[in-house]
């Protein structure tokens, strides 16, 4: 059985119950029980085509294949998703690599990437033509516009300031939500540039709006998704994250060589995607996303880029966002190079 926390239904839930397979968590979402086979793969957000790879993984089969069960639901934030996972009311999320840092920092719980989903960051800075921002120098004295405060967006803005060798007091941001309406803004001077996520950055370019992107990756090699799990889980069920990383990196390659429609109609007839319903629109984002999966070269699907690992754990001690001791502890590429040869 797989659901979305869109899909939970009253009987659902109470057949959850009487099966003894149900707790619940912040907000009253159903969390489903865990076992070497049955899975839960809690999202951080609302299901979206940046988690394209576990999706098709249910509906293409892929994880079936290897004899697990694994149900997709979604929290509401990054720090609840992470939280499940640490409590073992899930078997594993989807972060930024950023956030697996920030959360190995701030709890004693180890934790560990068994893979990267997406090599790229999901964010670029969006900034008028007329007036383009394309290094961190030339958002000096300028207000920058993230989603929150303390987010993921004003993490990255840090980020390339740091790579850039920018104060990050020399730039201003402010909080403005995250929506390809934040062009208004910018056509206000209210912002001089803001952060948009993947889908939002097609949706400007679609609508033909006057600016410039410049994407996060050209300057901070920062991965955009990766899988993270216990370091416990991982050494009591190695067969089972062996097998879940294998039929994620399966999905991911029918992903990259399938017909992206075929792949979209697949995944909606199971999953509420909250994306726009532009056809055209959401075929666009699954090959944003396939390029972001071979951005590092198809033989590192799914792999935990060394040297990028390296250099994200620099960047973020540089911008004072999270102390990384041993960076190479916080990921394996054990499961990723078992699931290459088999």
């Amino acid at each position: 059985m797989t659901i979305s926390s869109l899909d939970v239904s009253r009987r659902t839930l109470l057949g959850g119950i009487a099966a003894g397979t149900v707790t619940m968590i912040s907000g009253g979402m159903p969390v489903f029980a865990q076992s070497p086979t049955k899975l839960l793969f809690m999202e951080p957000f609302d299901l979206a085509l940046e988690y394209l790879h576990e999706m098709n993984a249910v509906v293409g089969g892929h994880f079936q294949k290897e004899g697990l069960d694994v149900t997709v639901n979604n929290a509401r934030g990054t720090s609840i998703a992470i939280q499940q996972v640490v409590a073992g009311q899930a078997g594993m999320t989807r972060v930024g690599m950023l956030d697996l840092f920030k959360a190995a920092s701030a709890q004693e719980t180890p934790l560990v990437s068994v893979a990267t989903s997406l090599q790229q960051p999901i964010f670029s800075l969006i900034s008028l033509k007329s007036a383009p921002i394309k290094k961190a120098a030339d958002m000096k004295g300028k207000t920058i516009g993230v989603a929150s405060i303390g987010g993921g967006q004003e993490n990255m803005l840090n980020l390339l300031l740091a790579e850039g060798k920018v104060p990050v007091a020399d730039v201003p941001r402010q909080a403005i939500g995250s929506s390809a309406g934040n062009v208004e803004l910018l056509k206000q001077g209210r912002v001089a540039g803001f952060f948009a996520t993947v889908e939002n950055t097609i949706l400007l370019k679609r609508a033909g709006e006057p600016i410039d992107v410049w994407s996060a990756t050209d300057n901070s090699s920062m991965p955009g998704g990766v899988i993270l799990m216990t370091k416990a889980f991982t050494e009591k069920n190695p067969e089972t994250a062996a097998k879940f990383v294998k039929a994620m990196r399966n999905s991911a390659l029918e992903c990259l060589s399938a017909d992206p429609a075929m792949i979209l109609d697949r995944i909606t007839k199971k999953f509420e995607i909250s994306a726009n319903a532009d056809r055209d629109f959401r075929i666009e984002a699954i090959n944003a996303y396939n390029a972001s999966t071979v951005s590092a070269g198809k033989e590192n699907v799914m792999r935990n880029v060394p040297a990028v690992w390296d250099n994200g754990a620099k960047l973020v001690a540089e911008a004072n966002i999270a102390k990384v001791a041993d960076v190479k502890a916080l990921y394996t590429n054990k499961f990723v190079d078992e699931a290459a040869k088999s």
